[in-house]
This record gives structure tokens, C-alpha cells and sequence, in this order.
């Protein structure tokens, strides 16, 4: 009868562990693809006047361009974390939904840097929820570790994502009060995470 029970049980982790990354890919899905209303459309505009628009609006196209590369990189980070995971427990289930809550808010932030590059809030508010959000998938990695949810062959490959997934938080977060100094250059402080190697290994 236990083994029965430890077997069912088993199956029913597999079961929402599948669930889980299902659902998390949809979130993703959809917040990279709400990216792009944050590019405002010309209406009435003559050839010469739309070529003038675009032009001036490379704020926005700056701030989606770098949203979708901040939102893909986290897929690609949680892809590769579940993956390595042998079963999902309910808290896990918890923290990842609060991760995808500020993965889903990014594009509302990424509306405002597009409109208000210049403004300390709105480049602040950008790095507060990046920073959010990467903070909360080092704690999912860590979690994952400390409670025995990974398939064994997976341990040192999790202990340096664990490392790697440092850095981003403390590059947004740490860039927040720069915004209220010099908001319009702040944004140049994120690319550092471009060439950073092991961010790219994460």
C-alpha cells in the first residue's frame, strides 16, 4: 500500500511539474508578444513626416528591443532550470507564479521607458521590476537545490546557474538609484549583462 501511495504521489508530481512548464511557457509567450503595443503606430502622417516619426521614436523601439531580450533570456534561464528539475513541490509552484507576475508586468514598464526614456521613475521602475524578477529566479534555483528537487546528475550544473543567476539582480538593482541621477544613461549599465560571461552561461 505505500508503494502504491509513493508511486501515486510520484505520478501527481510529474503531472503538475509538466503542468507548471506548460503554463510557464504561455506567460512567457504572451508577455514577449505584449512587448510590441509599446511601439506607438502614426496615423495621418505624410512620407515625409512618417519617416521623421520613426526616427524619433527609437526610444521606444530601444526599450522593446531590450524587454525582449530581457524576457527571452529569462525563458531560456527557466527552461533550463526546469529541466533539470526530478519533481515540483507546492511551494515551488507558489514562487514561480509570483516570478511570472513581474515577468508579465515588464511590458508596462518597457511602455514607459519607450515614452519617458529620460524620466528617474520610469527608468527606475523598469530596473526595480527586472530586478524583481531576477532575484526571484535565483531564489527559485536555489530553492530547487536546497530541497532535493533535482535530478542528481544535475547538481553542479544547478550550483553554477545558481552563481551565474547573482549577477542580474544585483545589475538592476543596483542601478536603481543611478536613474535618479543620470536616468537617460542608466539603461547602459544594464547591457553590461551582455557581456557578461557568466550571465551568458546561466
Amino acid at each position: 500500500m505505500a508503494a502504491d501511495d509513493e508511486e501515486n504521489a510520484s505520478v501527481g508530481f510529474a503531472s503538475d511539474l509538466g503542468r507548471t512548464i506548460a503554463f510557464s511557457d504561455g506567460v512567457f509567450a504572451i508577455a514577449i508578444t505584449l512587448l510590441v503595443l509599446s511601439i506607438d503606430v502614426p496615423d495621418g502622417f505624410a512620407r515625409k513626416e512618417l519617416g521623421e516619426f520613426v526616427r524619433d521614436e527609437w526610444p521606444q523601439f530601444f526599450a522593446y528591443f531590450l524587454s525582449f531580450a530581457v524576457i527571452g533570456r529569462f525563458w531560456v534561464s527557466h527552461h533550463a532550470q526546469f529541466a533539470m528539475l526530478r519533481v515540483i513541490d507546492p511551494r515551488l509552484v507558489v514562487i514561480n507564479l509570483v516570478y511570472l507576475a513581474f515577468v508579465c508586468l515588464i511590458p508596462y514598464p518597457t511602455n514607459l521607458l519607450g515614452g519617458f526614456n529620460e524620466s528617474s521613475v520610469s527608468v527606475a521602475l523598469y530596473a526595480l521590476v527586472v530586478g524583481v524578477a531576477s532575484l526571484l529566479a535565483l531564489v527559485m534555483i536555489r530553492y530547487t537545490r536546497r530541497h532535493d528537487l533535482l535530478v542528481p546528475v544535475a547538481a553542479a550544473r544547478a550550483a553554477a546557474s545558481e552563481r551565474a543567476l547573482i549577477v542580474p539582480p544585483i545589475v538592476f538593482l543596483g542601478s536603481i538609484p543611478f536613474a535618479f541621477v543620470i536616468p537617460s544613461q542608466t539603461p547602459f549599465i544594464w547591457l553590461l549583462l551582455a557581456v557578461d560571461g557568466r550571465f551568458r552561461r546561466s
